[in-house]
């Protein structure tokens, strides 16, 4: 079994301060053999910002993957902006915006759909879509293959306004050559498994993780996510920022299968965090 948490929309600069070491002990908690963050380390993508996210991660002493997400983009510095829009990012985060990370036989594969021309919407570039399919079709075939990207490729009941440009066909691309899950955030709401339940199944698993620490007024999705994947078999436990008891606490669990190349639910829900008896 492979473990990974997912964290999303970490926001320092806006963060919540008394959030950031109960999340550094929740994750420790996990033993995760991977953590990866789906964009938006900073808020105004400032130096400071990038050295405060990325002090806190390395004080996990863990394996991590890093992409940028929208508020990773300078807004107010227009120069840096549309000149050396992810300069900042590959300065104080990670050089390569698009890294592919191998943990056991989970291949990640990270996509950079930050628009330095918008400020909140994303793009599926073809050329960084053809890079993902290429390096699926090469890779082994019993891989379980993940895209980690900022803004989700199809957005959940509620959040439809299309702000992935080129998102659809993407999709249908990615999944016709492997791609089996897809690790997103920008919402800062969550959907696990988005279409899959009530006997309907997906050839995509999509995972939508809740912001980490941003302290927007009205912020309630304040978590992070643990997947565990061993052979065709999936476990997604939720972990949220509970405000009585001051601490991330592990929610349902949820199983899914996949089969015949679509994912399943197999209908079992487990309360509290996963067992690490297979590990």
């Amino acid at each position: 079994m492979t473990r990974i948490v997912h964290l999303t929309d970490l926001h320092f600069g806006l963060e919540r301060a008394e959030l950031v070491s109960p999340l550094h002990e929740a994750i420790l908690a996990c033993h995760p053999d991977l953590v990866v963050v789906s964009g938006d380390l900073t808020q105004r993508a400032r130096r400071g910002q990038f050295a405060q996210a990325m002090g806190f991660l390395r004080d996990l002493r863990l394996p991590v993957m890093v992409i940028p997400g929208n508020h990773d983009v300078p807004l107010y510095n227009l120069f840096a902006r549309f000149l050396d829009p992810f300069g900042g990012f590959r300065r104080g985060a990670a050089t390569d915006l698009t890294p592919m990370v191998q943990t056991g036989r989970l291949r990640l594969y990270g996509m950079n759909t930050a628009d330095p021309f918008s400020w909140r919407r994303g793009i599926a570039r073809k050329a960084e879509v053809d890079r993902v399919i290429r390096a699926l079709r090469a890779g082994p075939p019993d891989a379980v293959n993940i895209l980690v990207c900022h803004h989700p490729l199809e957005e959940p009941p509620g959040f439809e306004r299309g702000e992935t440009q080129g998102a659809a066909e993407a999709m249908t691309r990615l999944a016709d050559a492997g791609l089996h899950l897809v690790l997103s955030g920008h919402l800062h709401h969550w959907s696990v498994g988005l279409g899959i339940g009530d006997g309907q199944s997906r050839r995509l698993f999509q995972m939508q993780t809740g912001t980490a620490l941003c302290a927007r007024a009205g912020e309630r999705d304040h978590g992070f996510a643990v997947l565990d994947l061993w052979g065709r078999d999936l476990q997604v436990t939720p972990w949220i920022f509970d405000e009585a008891q001051g601490h991330f606490v592990a929610g349902p669990t949820q199983s899914f299968q996949r089969q015949d190349g679509y994912w399943r639910s197999d209908c079992s829900v487990t309360d509290g965090a996963p067992s690490d008896q297979s590990r």
